[in-house]
């Protein structure tokens, strides 16, 4: 990714899209969602990207987003479906917000959960989003500063796992979202999509005892697969009432490391006094007791 994407030389606005490109982006985004709408704009989305390559400048929720469609199925889907994007787990959490609403967004990729809830929750609002992907988290400070959000946004580039050290992010090539720390048998072997590198690697402890946070209101872990690491070593040595009140987790991949696979770690965490009160194909959500 071009580093001049980011930089001061790069202003928001420069990468509107124009075209036919324009023309289905906004064909995409009208429809209604639901069916059998979404067959439709899902077709406008398909013509759209195969005219828009590399950066779009977009506005979202009130904000000025540099997205890029054609890396990433999660930004895709957020810059032309935006009505129809993870509607569930966005319902529920607008029940959840509240002024003084303080999210944490482990593996927040381009940060489209931050950003809504930043658009959604009102004032005093603080969001901390992770991502160890330095291109990612380039572009999630790149939109942080164009928005003059850097107050209420702490954009923390760092791995989030059961212990601190160093790791190895292992890059899919052809989507973003895909991206995912590697267990020790794959950095051996070398394994990877289309690269890899070496990021910071931290706990979830870390993460609050740094960002300052005497609460989360919402914790959102989307680590393809490897979610009980995040969030089993916090609440073992974490009190009751530092314990996430909401959660949003990603249930959808088999065991990552050596932790428990989603069946396991949904009963753990039912076992810990939460209830489920939501679940979609990929994702878990949760309230405390």
């Amino acid at each position: 990714m071009s580093e001049d994407w980011f930089g001061e030389a790069s202003p928001w606005g420069i990468h509107r899209p124009g075209g036919w490109g324009a023309f289905w982006l906004v064909a995409a985004r009208s429809l209604p969602a639901g069916w059998p709408w979404t067959r439709f704009a899902l077709l406008a989305r398909r013509l759209a990207r195969l005219r828009l390559k590399g950066p779009v400048d977009t506005r979202l929720w009130g904000y000025r987003l540099r997205l890029f469609p054609d890396r990433s199925v999660s930004e895709a889907r957020v810059l032309f479906l935006p009505r129809s994007w993870d509607r569930p787990e966005r319902a529920l959490l607008r029940e959840w917000l509240s002024p003084g609403f303080t999210f944490v967004d482990v593996g927040a990729n381009a940060g489209s959960y931050s950003f809504w809830v930043l658009s959604h929750a009102g004032d005093g609002v603080r969001v901390v989003a992770v991502e160890p992907d330095p291109a990612l988290a380039r572009q999630l400070r790149y939109n942080v500063r164009i928005n003059g959000a850097r107050e209420r946004v702490r954009v923390v580039e760092a791995a989030v796992a059961a212990a601190p050290g160093e790791g190895t992010l292992m890059l899919a090539s052809r989507n973003s979202g895909n991206n995912r720390l590697a267990s020790d048998g794959e950095e051996a072997a070398g394994t990877a999509g289309s690269g890899t590198v070496q990021v910071r690697v931290v706990t979830l402890a870390d993460v609050v005892e740094e960002a300052e946070l005497d609460r989360i209101d919402c914790l959102k872990v989307d680590v393809e697969g490897r979610e009980a690491d995040v969030i089993q070593p916090y609440m073992t040595e974490s009190p009751r009432h530092r314990w996430p009140r909401r959660l949003i987790v990603e249930l959808a991949h088999g065991r990552g490391g050596q932790g428990p696979g989603p069946t396991e770690l949904e009963a753990w965490i039912v076992a810990r006094g939460y209830r489920l009160v939501g679940r979609t194909k990929l994702n878990g959500m949760f309230t405390l007791a």
